[in-house]
């Protein structure tokens, strides 16, 4: 019998990530436009792994997204080179999955990049996990090594074991893990450059909207002190030209910007600083938000008010018939340089986190402007993935699509539910709150774990194979639950809400999940908060 080796490398030269990764850009890694046999990529599913099965084939995963500058590289360099051609060509299936559009994907292997490349077995066991690009030379030795006979197996962990889900953590206990959280975060901060993490900055949405709710509402001033610092040394980060928010800069200081835009991003930085100006009238907030809301509002909305996904970094990434150029080529130009030679891919898929994100974005920005047409295309984005989204289950797709979804993402639907409860603050006559209450019943009715007490990350999959058919509880995706279910609970007093809120708290509340996410704690300290009092 063939026995599989399990190896993971994590040393890698990094990609892009919704949690970025380091990785400079430069025009010599370009994609290649020379002619060349493309791969031939099988899709994710079931049958692919029977196939591997019948063939006795491995298979790997190029985990990769359409916006990001390494996961073109990857393709273009490692995928195609000669060498590591014959190996996958004789001995694996290659699967290309753009991780977009399948978020239960996205949630699992996140920690690993973007590209992440997945070695599996036929049956569907994680061989070896590798984060960000990777060169020819190592790709071949690791395909190589990943297929050959006789290596000891070993296994990940499976993670951390939950207590009993009905009873409720104690609010001493719940307020020592806050403050375990807020000690762990206090380690991230950068005094000299602001931020959270000195080797990598990043716009960290989540830990800036806690500063911001730590320092103005509960009136802690050095919270309020690094929050307008991070605001002010993050918008290094704003384009000049277009505006929006760059994903991050690949150095210790603000400077050196990869130029990904992405809604996940886009949202917080556009609610952090109109919840600045709300606070402080300060002009310069405003422009900010201003600027954030303006490059949203014309590159990532689509006419019927749906809110688009990403946009790329490089220009013609996806078009080798046309000439490359890498993002710090392209965002250095004006803006008539920039439209004589095009504008990088925008993906105009209209998915469910990232508009239920915008949504509850323009609340922030209508609540501290009072500009009834930002709230007016808020409504218009609710109103539209209602329109396309909804399922028969109470919940939405993941995408627009005309037949029923065999799968729903909880973080789908915790996050359009979060934006229709914005929506309800607002607009308290409005249709709001009965389809968020039909969100939260699904949650309720179909991702509720009945052993561990928190929310699946994906509806139940009768096909699943291998570790897919263990359905996952992922940390980040509970965390927005939490705050919707706490303001759905609030508003209807419905005790189920409150009871699944309890169940929750004590599925996440663990000091060494807290401790994993780095520096990425603001979203649970704001859940805390937020649950406060329906709790």
């Amino acid at each position: 019998m063939r026995r599989w080796s399990v190896v993971v490398l994590l040393g890698l030269v990094a990609g892009c990530a919704a949690r970025p990764r380091t990785g400079p850009v430069t025009a010599s890694e370009a994609p290649s436009a020379a002619p060349r046999e493309e791969l031939a990529w099988a899709t994710f599913a079931p049958a692919t792994f029977a196939r591997a099965k019948a063939e006795h084939k491995l298979v790997i995963m190029d985990g990769s997204a359409e916006w990001c500058h390494w996961c073109h590289v990857m393709e273009a360099t490692t995928y195609h080179d000669p060498a590591v051609r014959k190996v996958l060509d004789e001995r694996f299936i290659a699967v290309k999955v753009d991780i977009d559009t399948r978020p239960d994907l996205a949630e699992r292997y996140g920690d690993y990049g973007w590209p992440a490349t997945v070695i599996f077995s036929p049956d569907a066991v994680e061989i070896g996990k590798y984060r960000g690009y990777i060169a020819p030379e190592t790709f071949t030795e690791i395909l190589r090594s990943a297929s050959m006979d006789g290596a000891a197996t070993t296994a990940d962990a499976v993670g951390l074991s939950r207590p009993a889900p009905d009873q409720a953590l104690a609010e001493e206990t719940l307020a020592m893990v806050g403050r375990f959280a807020e000690a762990e975060l206090e380690d991230y901060w950068d005094e000299e450059q602001g931020g959270w993490g000195k080797t990598q900055k990043a716009p960290v949405g989540c830990d800036n909207l806690w500063m911001l709710e730590k320092g103005f509402v509960q009136g802690n001033a050095e919270a309020r002190r690094r929050a307008l610092f991070t605001l002010d040394q993050q918008s290094k980060l704003l384009d000049a030209v277009w505006g929006g928010i760059y994903q991050y800069s690949a150095a210790s200081d603000w400077d050196h910007a990869h130029f990904e835009k992405l809604m996940t991003f886009q949202a917080p930085a556009l609610e952090s600083y109109a919840i600045a100006y709300r606070h402080t009238r300060d002009p310069k907030q405003l422009a900010r938000a201003r600027s954030v809301l303006g490059y949203v509002d014309r590159f990532l909305r689509g006419p019927d008010g749906g809110f688009y996904t990403t946009q790329d970094a490089d220009l013609n990434a996806h078009d080798r018939a046309r000439p490359f150029l890498d993002g710090h080529a392209y965002y250095a130009l004006g803006e008539r340089e920039r439209l004589a030679r095009g504008i990088p891919r925008v993906d105009t898929n209209v998915y469910g986190r990232e508009n239920g994100l915008a949504i509850a974005a323009y609340v922030a920005m209508f609540e501290a402007t009072a500009d009834a047409g930002v709230l007016a295309r808020a409504k218009e984005g609710a109103l539209r993935v209602a329109s396309t989204h909804r399922t028969g289950r109470g919940g939405i797709a993941h995408a627009a699509s005309k037949e029923e979804p065999k799968q729903l993402f909880l973080g789908d639907n915790a996050a359009y539910g979060w934006g229709l409860v914005r929506l309800h603050d607002a607009d308290p006559s409005g249709p709001w709150l009965a389809s968020a209450r039909a969100i939260g019943d699904f949650l309720l009715a179909e991702l509720a774990d009945p052993s561990g007490g928190g929310l699946f990350a994906t509806t139940a999959d009768p096909d699943a194979v291998g570790i897919f058919a263990t359905r996952r509880v992922p940390f980040e995706e509970n965390v927005l639950a939490l705050r919707f279910l706490a303001r759905l609970a609030r508003a209807t007093k419905d005790a189920r809400y409150t009871h699944q809120i309890a169940r929750v708290l004590r599925a996440i509340s663990v000091p060494e999940e807290l401790k994993a996410r780095g520096r990425w704690l603001g979203d649970y300290l704001l859940a805390l908060e937020e649950t406060r009092g329906v709790r």
